[in-house]
């Protein structure tokens, strides 16, 4: 999730998809624990159990979507969130009407019915955690969707839980969360997904089923990775370099320099794809940077504001994992490594 936020009364976000320094070893299927679900076709969703972890903006607006159209939806949350859910169900609004859905929500995903999808929308670095959440369920029928930023996301799931169907997602929307309420506040909701390596899947078409009767616009590319990759362009650009100069986002086209280090951050992402064989459109960087100069002028990336009030943050999987491929690429990221140079300068990694 790309956060972008104008002031504090007015936090918009970004939903996206998009990474974890640590390598936990893989989740193995243990007999003992499987959990079985039975077959489900995509006519029949009554049939279908969704379990979304993450309560965030973009988790609640698919666990609110999903099971107002009737499909068994359930969520995990914890600490005041998991509270305010109990008692409140989750508040979406979106066109000017507020509803509130009322569906099972957990601390951990073992004390509701065993999905036969799981929604990961946590940050990267709670993959692990995630994944360790549908250990119990893990087999070869569980699809799961990923809809973090970056493009490591879905891989680490694979390996963490080897065998299960796993979907890499992308989404677009802007919202707010605030006061226990998500606001859709402009773009309409969308996801693009599909199996990393392109091939047919009926997790992809049970997904495609549940979110049309959700009544969530989705596309599903020949290529997921091009998409992923055009956002891993934005948000490591955009998070880096705003971050690395202490400005918002949204004044870095004021400064020709400023603005063309983000340019030359943005090529550098783009040259690291097309090395890993995955092409881009050639006009990426500069649609990117249009995008960008839309943005309003005190927009802050969430990466920004971790960093700054010393959080937990997407840094390493944003800044750092560019550099982590371009070194396994042998592939120079200048900006990028000036980034980070800069960032410690500032006593902020």
């Amino acid at each position: 999730i790309i956060q972008l936020a104008m002031s504090p009364q007015n936090k918009v976000a970004l939903l996206d998809s998009w990474f974890v320094n640590g390598r936990p070893e893989p989740i193995l299927p243990i007999a003992n624990t499987a959990v079985t679900r039975g077959p489900v076709t995509t006519s029949d969703l009554s049939s279908t159990r969704i379990t979304v972890i993450g309560a965030g903006a973009l988790g609640s607006f698919f666990a609110a979507r999903l099971h107002r159209a009737g499909i068994a939806t359930a969520l995990v949350a914890r600490g005041k969130r998991l509270d305010r859910l109990r008692k409140n169900g989750v508040q979406l609004e979106m066109d000017g009407i507020r509803c509130a859905e009322n569906l099972p929500c957990a601390e951990h995903a073992i004390d509701l019915p065993a999905p036969h999808l799981a929604i990961l929308a946590v940050k990267t670095g709670d993959l692990d955690e995630a994944a360790a959440q549908l250990l119990p369920f893990h087999s070869s029928s569980l699809g799961i969707l990923t809809v973090q930023n970056g493009v490591m996301a879905p891989e680490e799931i694979a390996r963490l839980l080897p065998g299960a169907q796993v979907l890499a997602g992308r989404v677009h929307g802007f919202f707010e969360h605030a006061d226990n309420i998500v606001r859709h506040a402009g773009v309409p909701p969308s996801i693009a997904f599909g199996p990393l390596d392109g091939t047919t899947s009926t997790t992809a078409d049970l997904l495609a089923d549940c979110l049309t009767a959700a009544g969530i616009a989705y596309t599903r590319p020949s290529s997921i990775q091009v998409e992923l990759w055009e956002k891993f362009v934005l948000a490591s650009a955009i998070g880096g370099v705003g971050a690395a100069l202490g400005m918002p986002v949204g004044r870095l086209r004021e400064r020709s320099a400023h603005w063309e280090m983000l340019s030359e951050a943005m090529k550098e992402i783009a040259s690291l794809a097309s090395k890993k064989g995955i092409a881009l459109p050639p006009d990426c960087v500069e649609k990117t940077l249009d995008f960008v100069a839309g943005f309003p002028a005190e927009a802050t990336t969430s990466l920004q504001r971790d960093l700054t009030a010393g959080r937990p943050s997407e840094f390493d999987q944003l800044t750092g994992a560019v550099v982590r491929i371009a070194d396994e690429l042998g592939q120079a990221v200048p900006v990028h490594r000036r980034v980070i140079e800069m960032l410690a300068e500032r006593g902020l990694i």
